[in-house]
């Protein structure tokens, strides 16, 4: 913020750099943590990672999700953990049904492709993340469910 010579020097050496999109997310990422990955047992890359803020259109919102949300960060302010489905699966559903007092459970459609649902934590770390197409094991989802929000009512 200085108006001096060295300072003008310095912006003009990280101006160009800076330019691009990616080279902007990659420093705004890295300044919010979302470069930040914890080991939570699941080597998917979301796993152990802030979630993505991503665009939505909800289809089936939990009753207390205000239907005008469009991103994923929308549905986090509550600070309830989120099972946030990308495809309706009726296996994740069955499976999620005795936590549905304990977090949020929603349906959404999203132009992000290689994760069918994401189970994500109240702070908003990515806790599970069922890959596009992949078998649902239920018996690993229910331990997460556990973890995250404790045992169901």
């Amino acid at each position: 913020m200085r108006p001096d010579p060295q300072t003008r020097a310095l912006w003009e050496l990280f101006s160009d750099p800076m330019d691009p999109d990616d080279a902007l997310r990659y420093v705004a990422d890295m300044l919010a943590g979302m470069d930040v990955r914890h080991d939570l047992g699941d080597d998917h890359r979301l796993v152990g990672t802030l979630c993505p803020d991503v665009k939505l259109t909800l289809e089936r919102p939990a009753p207390d999700v205000v239907t005008a949300v469009t991103r994923s960060a929308d549905l986090l302010r509550a600070g309830r953990g989120l099972l946030l489905h990308l495809v309706d699966r009726v296996e994740i559903r069955d499976a999620a049904t005795a936590w549905t007092g304990r977090g949020n459970t929603v349906t959404a459609r999203t132009d992000r492709v290689d994760v069918d649902a994401l189970l994500i934590r109240p702070d908003g770390c990515v806790a599970r993340a069922l890959p596009t197409g992949q078998d649902l094991d239920a018996t690993t989802l229910v331990r997460a469910l556990d973890t995250c929000f404790g045992q169901p009512a």
